[in-house]
Order: C-alpha cells, then sequence, then structure tokens
C-alpha cells in the first residue's frame, strides 16, 4: 500500500527539486499511515480457527489462512504460520503460499521467528512426540540445516529475536516444584551460548517474550500473585538486560493476559487479554501503560497469538528507514536524469 501511495503522489515531473519535494511529502504521509502497520493473529470469529490480518488500530480484519502462531518476515510483505506440522510462508493478500518444511520434520513445530536479515528461523519443537522435551531450534530460511539451540531438561518456549540478530530471548518452565509451576525468561546468543537469565524469579512464571523494535526493552507476562490457584498473569517491560521491571496493565485478580508484542514504532504493545465474559480479544496499550483499548471485541469468539507487521518506513535498529530514504533519492535521481 505504501507503494501504491507513493507512486499515486509521485508522477513523473520535468523539475528535479519538485519531484524531490513531492516524493519527501509521499513518503512523510506514508510513514505516518504505517506507524501501527498491521497485527495478523489467530480467530475462531468464522467457527474454524484461522490466521487473520488487521490494521493496527483493529480495523479491516480479514482471513489469510487456515493455521496457527502467525510471524511477520521481516519485509513486511510476507506472514509465515504453522499449520499441519510444517512452517509456512503467504504474501499479505493470502496468494504465493509456500511449504517452508515440507513435512521433513516429524516433531511438532510452532511459535516461529525470522531473524532481521530473513536468512534464519528460530522456532519451538518437541522432538518425541508429547514425551519429548521442547526446546528452541534454528534453521536456515528454507527449512534446511535444523540446530538445536538449548538442551536441558527444560520446556523452552517461543523465541523472539533481538532487533540486532544476534540473541534470542525466551521463556523456560522450570521443574515443576510440587504442584507450582516456575518459569523465567532468558537470553541467548544466536548461536546458542551465554545463556542469561533475565527475570530470576522464577515463582512469577514469566513467559510469552517478545524484543522490542528498537532493542531497548523487552515484554513478557508474570503473575503479581504467583501463589494463587488459577494466578493472574499481567502484562509486564523490562530493559533489554533485564533491569527496570515494570508491571504495565492493571493487577485483577482474575486477569489473564498473554502473547504481548511490541508495535513497529516500540510505542504500543498488542496482547490478548481476557474478557468478562471468559473469552479473549487482542487489546493494546501504550508502552507507558496508558490508553488501554480492546481492539477486536469480537464477543463470545476468542482471539490469540497477535504479530504486529514490521512498518516499512518505521524507524528501528536494523536501518529499514535509511534503506528506504536512500530508495527515495536515488528513485528521484534516476527519474530526474531520465527527463
Amino acid at each position: 500500500m505504501t507503494r501504491m501511495f507513493a507512486s499515486k503522489i509521485c508522477p513523473p515531473v520535468k523539475s528535479r527539486q519538485i519531484l524531490v519535494v513531492i516524493c519527501l511529502f509521499a513518503a512523510s504521509v506514508s510513514s505516518a499511515m504505517a506507524v501501527d502497520g498491521e497485527i495478523a493473529f489467530t480467530s475462531n470469529r468464522d467457527g474454524e480457527w484461522a490466521i487473520y490480518i488487521m490494521d493496527g488500530n483493529g480495523s479491516n480484519p480479514y482471513r489469510l489462512a487456515d493455521g496457527g502462531t502467525p510471524a511477520w518476515l521481516p519485509d513486511g510483505e510476507k506472514v509465515g504460520f504453522v499449520r499441519g506440522g510444517d512452517i509456512r510462508v503467504s504474501d499479505r493478500e493470502g496468494t504465493n503460499r509456500k511449504n517452508i518444511t515440507k513435512g521433513r520434520f516429524k516433531e511438532t513445530i510452532l511459535f516461529p521467528d525470522w531473524s532481521p536479515n530473513g536468512e534464519k528461523i528460530t522456532y519451538w519443537s518437541r522432538v518425541g512426540g508429547i514425551f519429548g522435551t521442547p526446546d528452541i531450534y534454528l534453521m536456515d530460511a528454507n527449512g534446511r540445516n535444523p540446530k538445536k539451540l538449548t538442551d536441558d531438561l527444560h520446556y523452552d518456549d517461543r523465541p523472539s529475536w533481538s532487533p540486532d540478530g544476534r540473541k534470542i530471548a525466551f521463556a523456560a518452565y522450570l521443574r515443576p516444584q510440587g504442584n507450582r509451576v516456575e518459569s523465567e525468561i532468558f537470553v541467548i546468543n544466536a548461536n546458542g551460548g551465554n545463556r542469561v537469565n533475565l527475570t530470576q524469579n522464577p515463582r512469577a512464571r514469566s513467559a510469552y517474550v517478545n524484543w522490542s523494535p528498537d532493542g531497548s526493552r523487552i515484554t513478557y507476562t508474570a503473575s503479581p500473585k504467583p501463589l494463587l490457584w488459577l494466578a493472574p498473569h499481567n502484562i509486564h517491560v523490562m530493559n533489554a538486560d533485564g533491569t527496570n521491571k515494570v508491571m504495565l496493565t492493571k493487577e485483577d485478580r482474575w486477569a489473564y493476559e498473554w502473547a504481548p508484542c511490541w508495535s513497529p514504532d516500540s510505542k504500543k504493545i498488542a496482547f490478548v487479554k481476557q474478557t468478562p465474559d471468559g473469552f479473549h480479544d487482542i487489546f493494546t496499550i501504550n508502552a507507558d501503560g496508558s490508553n488501554l483499548r480492546n481492539i477486536t471485541q469480537t464477543h463470545r469468539k476468542e482471539e490469540g497469538f497477535p504479530a504486529w507487521s514490521p512498518a516499512p518506513l518505521a524507524v528501528s535498529s536494523s536501518g529499514r528507514m535509511a534503506a528506504r530514504w536512500g530508495e527515495v533519492k536515488q528513485g528521484a535521481k534516476l527519474t530526474a536524469i531520465a527527463r
């Protein structure tokens, strides 16, 4: 949509100066349009579970494909997901679908996450069926060369890349302590080394980690009342080094909030929240804890696993803004020369 908008606003003109000004205006407007990006998510709103895409404010939802645990590719033009035990990819229109793993793996696969350069995929897998231990894996973006990154007796879950592609965050459920489940947030290098515990509070049951696009913070879920039966879970944020932990959402005895993910500008967080009727909607909240909004409001339906798209013109450590700005300048130069 950004490209279509820019092409309509930037018709061929004879003046290089006018062309540059117009293209700058188009880039500015399309950047403003792209800040909220789009959110891919799962839902049973049509009677069966499928993946949908909607605008960042919850408007214009449409069904993409059957499957679960969606994740955007770094270009923001494709969505990866899991279906039938395989990792698959589709463009945002739901066409040009591609099976990445093609049934080569006999284990369960979930939560794929593409590296910032698009060359690798980290994912959750349980080798050996229900009796296997879930671990974090890494493979090439074409589905080849799978490698186990974690190898322990913990239940390692839902990996998330750092924006610079050097580290991977994930949750690890520790061995049960009696009837109590404990979990922590860890970070490892992209090769699996240098494992660091960021939360240092196993009773809080920290899980569902997601790294902010600007690289500075991590959002996750944790319980403020871990000793309660059916303890509530709230959305938290902390610095990428594990310092300055803050609970964003209001403490509620019956709150169950999970699967947080950052907006492309690192200013908002989308997550799943249980509503008073016992079902789940997708909410957004500002990164400072203000402006909580229910953006789906599909009463008596279930929504889950939001994944916020990388906006094409969002500022991030990957240098996407600089790259697109270079495209704008180079396009202006070439058009002016051709004239």
